[in-house]
């Protein structure tokens, strides 16, 4: 019996493990988001605006444990003054503490555009949306480079959308509650993201629909998850309102007041307010908003999903109307569209590119944006690396004390005790902040009080009351046209009572003095007598007289 030859046995071949491929839209992106911090690092120590001062001021006050709208009133609910908050707990009780925290949030904002819409479309689309997010909400015609509601409204709706996009990959109930939830945080930084939350809610309905075929009944329970995020930020601030005992100020100044601020403008007065702002952010990004409108019209014809398309006029639709809620477009309130041009621009490069069968799509898409990314630094590269922060706040707010309110401030907390109040008379509620000394008056804006609304003489009334009974150390008496709006039918009882009770009861310590070719000049002691009786713009700062002298002659 033959025995059989062993089979030979084929020796076992080794896998040898690919080197994973590099991605390089990671790569951009991580660049860029360095390229736009630097240019932000650069900026920290620009002077708060007005509205920077307010969240400071107010979330100063939430350090120290008083409740919202208790010693400051504000139509804006108090989200962004809790983020301010927490950035000068994070980074430090100062402006350049918020605009370090600021670049942080805008690195973060960035990066998550690139994430989510990376998933929802493509890796160069998502990598366009923040890229040109980055650099346009940093501009200087969008005041970019303060810390502004709007950044983040930006912040918290893309975090929302990483978990939208989580959702619609792991199909986990609880996405769609954190995704309300962001959606939530957004309306509380300001309430004009109640569109985004909108599009929230009709984008799952559309997607439960035709993409998961779930029944109605399903879909109700889910969008009820949705909502029930949504509102929970509310609820907590409603809660605290009650709580604390400030509902009727908090229902009078974000309700009723809010109504009136926002309410209908004759189309000249929107066409006109329009023109003003965008004049500026066509001027320096004419070239970004054509290739926004151009990924618009080629939207019909992209090979994007149905889907795709929805969520494309959707977001950009919300993104609209959040921008323009109240027709006043002031700069940084295009900063919510910013994330929608970006992705516009991304779908154009995109489709040009693959309608043209270029072999090398990767390579072409990214040398487009690289291109896009260089002009933009060339066209405003001494704006981002040379003008000092000074100049950028002169530039950016000509006419507006945002550079002299430090000095003013800094002469008033030199000259008070801790326990001392203070009172401006204007909307200038960065003095409160740089002095940290607490205003003797709630109204830290005074638009209100000369503007067309049912309350205009109670607040004024409200006003001096509440300055009377505090007795303030210092009075800053600001006439500038920024400071109040004051129209030829404005109620001026707070303007005769000004006058009488300053002096009365006051001295004057100090002026500042604009003039239109050459800024401000601020004059101390013995100075005070160069101060400019003929100044276009001036303040006055007082300073209260000791018990029993006599009334100035």
């Amino acid at each position: 019996m033959s025995k059989k030859k062993p089979l030979k046995q084929q020796p076992k071949k080794v896998a040898i493990p690919q080197k994973p491929e590099r991605d390089y839209h990671l790569i951009f992106i991580g660049i860029i988001i360095a390229i736009v911090s630097i240019i932000r690092y650069r900026l920290i120590t620009i002077p708060f605006e007005r509205d920077e001062g307010e969240y400071a001021y107010i979330g100063g006050l939430f350090l120290h444990g008083i409740a919202p709208f208790k010693d400051a009133y504000s139509m804006k609910l108090p989200g962004t003054s809790f983020m301010y908050a927490l950035l000068m707990l994070l980074f430090g009780h100062s402006n350049s503490g918020v605009h370090l925290g600021m670049l942080f949030i805008n690195a973060v904002t960035m990066f998550l555009l690139y994430y989510s819409f990376k998933k929802i479309f493509n890796p160069f689309i998502g990598l366009a949306t923040g890229t040109i997010y980055g650099f346009m909400s940093i501009g200087l015609v969008f005041d970019g480079f303060a810390a502004h509601a709007t950044h983040f409204i930006c912040f918290y709706s893309a975090i929302g959308l990483v978990l939208l996009v989580d959702y619609m990959k792991s199909g986990k109930a609880l996405k769609i509650f954190l995704f309300g939830l962001m959606l939530g945080m957004a309306f509380i930084m300001k309430q004009q993201a109640v569109f985004l939350i909108l599009f929230g809610a009709v984008f799952l309905f559309i997607y439960l629909k035709t993409e998961k075929k779930e029944t109605l009944p399903e879909i109700a329970k889910k969008l009820l998850l949705f909502g029930s995020g949504v509102i929970i930020p509310y609820v907590i601030v409603f809660l605290i309102i009650l709580i604390t005992g400030q509902f009727q100020t908090f229902w009078l100044w974000t309700v009723k007041y809010a109504s009136q601020y926002e309410a209908v403008k004759s189309l000249a007065f929107i066409i006109g307010y329009f023109k003003l702002s965008f004049g500026p952010a066509w001027g320096d990004y004419h070239y970004l908003w054509v290739l926004g409108l151009a990924g618009l019209v080629v939207l019909y014809w992209s090979p994007l999903t149905r889907l795709q398309k929805i969520f494309t006029i959707g977001y950009f639709i919300a993104s609209a109307c959040t921008l323009s809620s109240g027709f006043y477009f002031r700069q940084h309130y295009f900063i919510v569209i910013l994330p929608a041009i970006g992705l516009f621009t991304g779908i154009f490069i995109d489709f040009a590119i693959k309608r043209l069968n270029i072999k090398q799509y990767s390579a072409a898409s990214l040398i487009a944006l690289l291109a896009i990314v260089l002009y933009t630094v060339y066209h405003s590269g001494k704006y981002f690396f040379s003008y000092s922060p000074k100049v950028v706040c002169a530039i950016a707010y000509w006419g507006n004390p945002f550079n002299e309110a430090p000095e003013i401030a800094k002469f008033i907390h030199d000259n008070t005790k801790d326990t001392d109040k203070i009172a401006v008379l204007g909307s200038e509620p960065e003095i409160y902040f740089y002095a940290d000394r607490n205003a003797a008056t709630g109204f830290l804006y005074t638009y209100p009080l000369v503007e067309k609304q049912p309350n205009n003489v109670a607040m004024q009334e409200q006003m001096i009351s509440e300055i009377e009974k505090n007795k303030p150390a210092f009075i800053v008496f600001c006439n500038i046209p920024y400071s109040w709006l004051v129209t030829s039918d404005s109620p001026r009882k707070i303007f005769e009572w000004g006058n009488n009770y300053t002096h009365t009861n006051y001295t004057p310590v100090g002026f500042a003095d604009f003039f239109k070719n050459s800024g401000w000049q601020i004059y101390w002691g013995d100075d005070m007598k160069n101060h400019s009786n003929d100044a276009e713009s001036f303040m006055i700062i007082f300073k209260r007289n000791p018990p029993g002298t006599a009334p100035q002659k």
